[in-house]
């Protein structure tokens, strides 16, 4: 593992939304979702990053372990490129479920973080940082702690037009209040997937995960509000100009 500054890493961690209940009601179906989620988790293990100011190729630079309906996502160090690879390989696991109907909401910290992979062993503060940030917000999406805020904005990290990928945003809690927070803009880095014209409703958005959850209006209002939320980030990052 090293010494504690090597130790010193980035860490996200992701979880799927309304497993429980699925796994209840469908197996069948829930393991589908399960398989969907695992194929995107591998899909951003073999992606590679150019960066085109510099023409570096960033890759084989994160690692990611998937346990039930979580997934945790961490770097080999703490370097410019750790930072470029959460940041971007996150984005794009985050949007590949949303393709695949899977509903995410994850965070990522930065810290001393130890792992035997041997033994699936994993602790440290950013963990536990990343779990508590996601656990916290009501909604579909990706919060970063300071830290991680700060690096990736001195580089600075910039989408295809040249606007910032993690931006502020007031982020609903489970206390009922809003927490401003840096947030990773995927609907930025991935604006080419939507096709409708905003505003986009709540159930606009749903209709995806109908097939697995069933009907909008008959969701327990709880988790109608999470999917408010969202369309609420979704529709104001559309409006923003390149």
């Amino acid at each position: 593992m090293g010494n504690q500054q090597i130790d010193e890493r980035f860490v996200g961690f992701f979880d799927m939304l309304g497993m429980s209940e699925m796994s209840l009601q469908d197996p069948g179906v829930a393991w589908g979702a399960l398989s969907d989620l695992a194929a995107a988790k591998d899909r951003i293990l073999n992606l590679e990053i150019k960066i085109l100011r510099t023409n570096e190729v960033i890759r084989d630079r994160v690692r990611a372990f998937m346990f039930s309906d979580s997934i945790v996502v961490f770097t080999k160090s703490n370097q410019l490129a750790d930072t470029y690879a959460i940041v971007i390989l996150c984005s794009e696991l985050f949007s590949s479920a949303l393709h695949a109907c899977v509903p995410l909401r994850g965070a990522i910290a930065y810290g001393r973080f130890l792992f035997n992979i041997e033994q699936n062993l994993f602790a440290g503060p950013p963990l536990v940082s990343a779990y508590r940030l996601s656990e916290d917000a009501q909604w579909l999406g990706i919060r970063v702690d300071n830290v991680v805020a700060k690096k990736a904005n001195a580089i600075p990290l910039l989408s295809e037009r040249n606007n910032p990928v993690i931006v502020d945003f007031e982020v609903p809690t489970k206390s009922g209040g809003l927490a401003k927070s840096a947030v990773i803009d995927w609907v930025e880095t991935h604006r080419n997937n939507f096709t409708v014209q905003p505003p986009l409703t709540a159930e606009q958005f749903y209709e995806a995960f109908k097939s697995m959850f069933g009907s909008y209006t008959e969701l327990p209002v709880s988790v109608q509000n999470k999917y408010e939320n969202t369309v609420a980030f979704v529709n104001e990052r559309l409006l923003v100009t390149g």
